[in-house]
C-alpha cells in the first residue's frame, strides 16, 4: 500500500509501516553537480542530476506504472519528469544560491529529463542563471537540500563537481555539522510527521563555495 508522504512533493510516496524506517531521512539522492561557465567567465548554467536511491526509485517506478497505465516508460517518464519538476518549482528545486550572504533568486529550470539507469530513477535538469560571475570575493556558494529533510540530499561520493570552462575557479565542499542534538531529534520523527523546526533539512546540508580570479 503506498499513500503521499507530504505537501513538499506532490507526487512522491511512502510505504505504510511495514518495512518503514521510522527515522528522518526516509531516502536519500546521490547528487551530481556540473556548473558551467561562458568565454566571459560568467556562470549561465548549472546543471543537476539526481540519482534516487534504488529502493525509493523502485517504489517510484510502480507507482508511475500503476498511475499511467498503457504507456511505454520512456513516454511515463517524459509525463512524470515535467510533474516532478514542476512540483519542485515551488521548493525552488531544493536549491540555494548565495553570493556573499544575499541569496538569488531562483529560475525556472529548463532540459527535464527523468530516466531509468541502474536500477535507479534519475532526474535531470539545468538551473539558468543571469549576471552570476563568480570571482574570490564576495563568495558564490550554493547548497541542495529538502528543507523537511524527508529525503537527505549529499553529493555522489562517486563523482566530482564539475567545473565545465571553469579553469580560472576551485571549489570546496563543506560538510554539514548538525548538532547531536538535532540528529536525535530527526531520529524521532516517522514518515509521516513534518519537522516543527523550520528549514531541518538545512542544517544536513553540504555547501559548496566556488572562488575563481577574474
Amino acid at each position: 500500500m503506498i499513500r503521499r508522504a507530504g505537501r513538499w512533493f506532490l507526487f512522491v510516496f511512502a510505504l505504510t509501516s511495514a518495512g518503514a524506517v521510522h527515522a528522518h531521512p526516509h531516502a536519500w539522492i546521490d547528487l551530481r553537480v556540473s556548473l558551467a561557465f561562458d568565454a566571459s567567465r560568467m556562470l549561465p548554467t548549472m546543471r543537476q542530476e539526481w540519482a534516487f536511491d534504488p529502493s525509493y526509485s523502485q517504489l517510484l517506478l510502480e507507482e508511475i506504472d500503476h498511475r499511467q497505465p498503457g504507456l511505454t516508460l520512456q513516454e511515463a517518464l517524459q509525463i512524470v519528469g515535467g510533474r516532478l519538476l514542476g512540483n519542485l518549482r515551488g521548493h525552488d528545486y531544493f536549491t540555494e544560491f548565495l553570493v556573499g550572504s544575499d541569496r538569488l533568486e531562483i529560475p525556472d529550470a529548463t532540459a527535464a529529463d527523468l530516466v531509468w539507469e541502474g536500477e535507479r530513477l534519475i532526474l535531470r535538469f539545468e538551473l539558468p542563471l543571469a549576471d552570476v560571475r563568480p570571482g574570490a570575493e564576495p563568495v558564490f556558494s550554493y547548497r541542495v537540500y529538502d528543507p523537511s529533510y524527508w529525503i537527505e540530499v549529499l553529493h555522489d561520493p562517486n563523482d566530482v563537481i564539475h567545473l565545465k570552462g571553469g579553469e580560472h575557479c576551485e571549489h570546496r565542499l563543506q560538510a554539514p555539522r548538525p548538532d547531536p542534538s538535532l540528529v536525535a531529534y530527526a531520529a524521532t520523527l516517522n514518515r509521516n510527521q513534518r519537522a516543527p523546526i523550520e528549514n531541518l533539512g538545512a542544517k544536513f546540508a553540504e555547501t559548496v563555495l566556488v572562488r575563481c580570479s577574474r
